[in-house]
């Protein structure tokens, strides 16, 4: 069994027995070089990983006694890019992904990454193989989470690119390797053409609004807080009465429902730090939750026993959260029911971003109350907002010119 201690320059000295040629016993050592940053505990960690992966690469011949490379300048255990993942990487995420985000990362590497790259050594892999899986990708790529889909566009590409990215940049964080060879590298990339975000205009807003008088008052609040608040779906299902403040005509956003393929629907923490947010409403919102909220307690008298309170605002027939799917469905029905183009949910909050930009409502605000965390995001309502200012300057160009 590997044997390791901590120097006090704070590397560790690793040492495995060789066997016992001659009846004396043989140690082989080598070094380990925690990287920059960790924990006393996640060094100690990770001198443990790597007295196991030492152990038997000594064990299987993998290691040539007296060669004078340190781990982290090359990998001498012939430990692959398959070995990692599976005993490292996944593990790793688990800790700081959410489910569908790791579900996701999975899809791609058992996909696309590990049938190609996977028995590579991690000291091997270079920029190029990240640029050999782009050009197959942009080539030849379908989506890792669908059968039978559409070629991948330049931005599903890339994102995908970015999952080969984020094993390296682990397997550097664990001295697997010397550099983050992928990081920061010149990669060529499909041009991404940039598509303008799907919103409803001033007048489709209105017919959709105004549909929504003849619907039940818990559909009607429940997509008003999209469309006059702009949250994102999970974030409309996680919603509970104790985020709402009557009084100052505010709400908190402190979690998003999600959904992962053969579990439970459960609650997670927002998408980013910034997604932890609080959004003030109107009259006109507060309204209609209120008037939900009376309907909503005529419904717990009359389920009875059979009513589970957890303190969601909007509820199926046992008081429960509703499922993040059933609201994609409501506001298809919706759209179809006033003969309105199929944005889907998102789309409402589209045009929350893009009808509060038009009204005048600065760019930082905007950010601040959708939750974004990055400027870039938000400023994608801007081009919603320049097509109606090129559409203006045609009319009144026209009007000048008849």
């Amino acid at each position: 069994m590997a044997s390791y201690y901590r120097r006090k320059n704070g590397t560790y000295c690793i040492r495995v027995s060789n066997g016992k040629p001659g009846g004396k016993q043989v140690l082989v050592s080598t070094t380990y070089k925690p990287p920059k940053g960790l924990s006393a505990s996640a060094a100690e960690k990770g001198a443990k990983e790597f007295a196991d992966l030492f152990e038997a690469a000594v064990h299987n011949g993998l290691y040539t006694p007296g060669r004078k490379e340190k781990i982290e300048k090359i990998n001498p255990f012939g430990v692959t890019l398959s070995d990692f993942v599976k005993k490292h990487y996944y593990k790793r995420i688990e800790l700081r992904l959410s489910p569908n985000t790791v579900r996701f990362y999975t899809s791609v590497i058992e996909q696309f990454i590990l049938p190609s790259f996977g028995q590579i050594r991690l000291a091997d892999i270079s920029s190029a193989h990240l640029q050999s899986l782009i050009d197959y990708l942009a080539a030849n790529g379908s989506r890792a989470d669908e059968e039978n889909s559409e070629p991948l566009s330049a931005a599903t590409v890339k994102r995908y690119a970015t999952v080969f990215s984020s094993v390296m940049t682990e397997a550097h964080k664990m001295g697997y390797v010397e550099k983050d060879v992928l990081h920061k590298q010149y990669i060529e990339y499909p041009k991404i053409q940039r598509k303008s975000i799907q919103a409803y205009d001033d007048d489709e807003a209105r017919i959709f609004f105004e549909g929504l008088a003849n619907e039940s008052p818990q559909i009607r609040a429940l997509l008003l807080t999209s469309l006059l608040l702009g949250l994102r779906r999970g974030e409309v299902v996680a919603l509970r009465w104790s985020d709402i403040s009557f009084k100052n005509m505010s709400l908190t956003v402190n979690g998003s429902a999600f959904k992962e393929k053969g579990k439970k629907q459960s609650i997670k923490a927002p998408k980013s730090h910034n997604s932890v947010r609080t959004i003030f409403f109107s009259q006109t919102y507060m309204d209609n939750l209120l008037e939900w909220q009376n309907v909503q307690q005529q419904e717990k008298k009359h389920a009875g026993s059979a009513w589970h309170e957890q303190d969601y605002v909007f509820t199926n027939e046992t008081g429960g959260m509703i499922s993040v799917y059933s609201l994609t469905r409501i506001c298809s029905r919706v759209e179809e029911k006033y003969g309105l183009r199929h944005l889907k949910l998102h789309g409402l909050r589209h045009t929350c971003g893009s009808l509060m930009i038009k009204n005048g409502v600065d760019i930082e605000t905007v950010k601040s109350v959708f939750g974004h965390e990055n400027i870039r995001t938000t400023q994608q309502y801007l081009t919603a907002y320049d097509s109606a200012k090129r559409n203006a300057a045609e009319l009144l160009t026209n009007a000048i010119i008849k």
